[in-house]
């Protein structure tokens, strides 16, 4: 039973004949090593870009961080700004009553004198 072949179809379209003891294997094996250094460079590659990226993404988190807390200080200033307005209004609204007080008042004197 050891001295039986196998066919095998090539890409190409052609057949070659294995028997079992044959490794399939040594074709791959036999890489050029050009192919290898080619591998090899394109493996750093991806390692150099994995790090890259790894690098972008820590920076990124970094300007987020950094961003958050310039959105709190804005925070900060817009409620200061804020309670401003709140005070502002409501002495506005104190000189308002005033004027109108006064406005009041006068048309009083101006009807009284009148009399």
């Amino acid at each position: 039973m050891d001295n039986y072949e196998i066919n095998i179809l090539r890409r190409g379209g052609n057949w070659k004949k294995v028997r079992p003891d044959d490794l399939i294997n040594d074709e791959i094996n036999n890489v050029p090593k050009e192919n290898k250094k080619l591998n090899q460079k394109s493996q750093n590659d991806f390692l150099f870009n994995v790090t890259k990226i790894d690098s972008i993404i820590s920076k990124l988190e970094t300007l987020e961080t950094e961003k958050n807390k310039l959105k709190e200080e804005l925070k900060k200033f817009e409620d200061a700004f804020l309670k401003k307005k709140k005070i502002a209004e409501v002495e506005i609204n104190i000189i308002s009553k005033e004027k109108e007080m006064i406005e009041k008042t006068i048309s009083i004197i101006k009807s009284l004198k009148s009399f």
